[in-house]
């Protein structure tokens, strides 16, 4: 057997593992930024968003559009969460400490999911004026979203029908 040849052989080898290895890491630190990034200008959006909401409310509108970020909750609290099975069902009183050390007795929140623990970490929060999101969440499936925005029973809901929409306006589907 030729010993050098298995020599360079494993050095080959050891060479690719590496290489393989650094890439792999390379990768995951691009990731990682790329979804900083991403969840930074979520947070953003979402502020922007929970500001307009609001403004929409004190100026007295009835409908308000909301664009993103997508995938994310809006909701108001403190409400009523419940877990377990089917005989161990246990229920509580949610509310972000954002809100509570702010001194608010209840808040509007859009955050990343419909927990207190994500208000607090991926969220952003105000003064809900008395204003409840009817079901107490609403998930921002498909931007843009419609909320009708009931000023007398302070009750923010989805509007669920959309008409129009697309090039044709009037009341077919568009495209």
């Amino acid at each position: 057997m030729n010993k050098k040849g298995d020599g360079l052989l494993v050095k080959e080898i050891l060479e690719l593992v590496i290489a393989g290895f650094a890439i792999g890491l390379l990768a995951y630190l691009l990731f990682s930024i790329y979804q900083k990034n991403k969840d930074s200008q979520n947070l953003e959006f979402a502020k922007e968003s929970l500001n307009f909401l609001m403004s929409e409310i004190n100026s007295g509108k009835d409908k308000v559009d909301i664009y993103n970020p997508k995938e994310w909750f809006l909701g108001t609290w403190p409400h009523e969460v419940e877990e377990g099975g089917w005989f161990f069902k246990q229920k509580w009183k949610q509310f972000p400490k954002t809100c509570s050390n702010l001194g608010m007795e209840s808040c509007i929140c859009i955050c990343k999911e419909d927990s207190a623990e994500s208000c607090d970490n991926s969220g952003i929060c105000l003064d809900n004026k008395g204003f409840l999101v009817e079901g107490y969440s609403i998930k921002i499936e498909e931007p843009p979203i419609t909320l009708n925005i009931d000023q007398t029973s302070k009750k923010i809901t989805l509007l669920t029908e959309k008409s129009g929409g697309g090039f044709g306006g009037g009341g077919g589907g568009g495209f």
